[in-house]
């Protein structure tokens, strides 16, 4: 989340033009501070569309505003922390490690992964969600309190019924085999297993977003536009209501 505000001296701008009233300030405030935070959205949007690989629309547009009102003077810029948007993009702001995703703690919690691995598609494999929620459920991962959502003997043979065509296996780094760490499915026409996740080590993302420099950015390139036009639509509103 980032704060934006005006840091100028108001008052004094406006005393020097002379025609606008004390009780204008909070309004040309509030409309310049949210017409720069709608203008740093837009920006912030074309930042991760332009460097990120995701074909999700969804990620670019997860950005929100609270604008600034009567009772306050700034506008917010943020991502809502309980969404799943903010897990994909929030090391892309901090760099580092990031947040473990339900499949990566499923397999942490059940032994078949350490705290440090990632899961990571392997190249060339697109996945459906569908595909995940197959796998937690033959792979047994999907252990929810008061209940149990993975697959058992009679949906398996239900399952098989209906011709499904992958069945899921997990190799660890413990397992005695020279196949690589992941999640593998064996299909039908298919010899060999195919990878679908690898588990990998601990990543070290590079920081590739700083909200505060873009919002300071946006501020200096387009400030003196939006206080310019919040003072004659002041200016404007005084004229027609007769106040002066």
């Amino acid at each position: 989340m980032f704060k934006i505000s005006i840091d100028h001296n108001l008052d004094e701008a406006i005393k020097e033009l002379g025609y606008l009233r004390d009780r204008d300030l909070p309004y040309i405030q509030r409309t310049t501070v949210n017409n720069l935070a709608f203008d740093a959205l837009e920006s912030m949007k074309r930042e991760i569309g332009g460097k990120l690989n995701i074909t999700k629309g969804s990620i670019p547009n997860s950005f929100r505003i609270k604008k600034a009102t009567r009772d306050s003077n700034y506008a917010e810029l943020f991502v809502d922390e309980f969404r799943w948007q903010h897990k994909v993009l929030a090391h892309h702001f901090s760099g580092g490690d990031r947040e473990r995703r339900g499949m990566e703690k499923a397999l942490i919690r059940s032994g078949y992964m350490y705290k440090g691995e990632i899961l990571t598609p392997s190249p060339g494999v697109k996945i459906r969600g569908s595909a995940y929620i197959q796998m937690m459920s033959q792979l047994k991962l999907n252990i929810k309190a008061g209940y149990s959502a993975n697959e058992t003997k009679g949906s398996r043979s239900k399952a098989n019924s209906r011709r499904t065509k992958a069945r899921f296996f997990i190799v660890t780094g413990k397992s005695k085999t020279t196949m690589a760490p992941g999640i593998y499915a064996r299909m039908p026409g298919h010899d060999k297993p195919i990878c679908m996740l690898r588990i990998s080590e601990k990543p070290n993302y590079k920081k590739r977003f700083d909200l505060e420099s873009t919002v300071s950015k946006v501020i200096a390139r387009r400030y003196s536009k939006h206080f310019n036009e919040a003072i004659e639509r002041a200016s404007s509103i005084n004229k027609m209501k007769g106040w002066h």
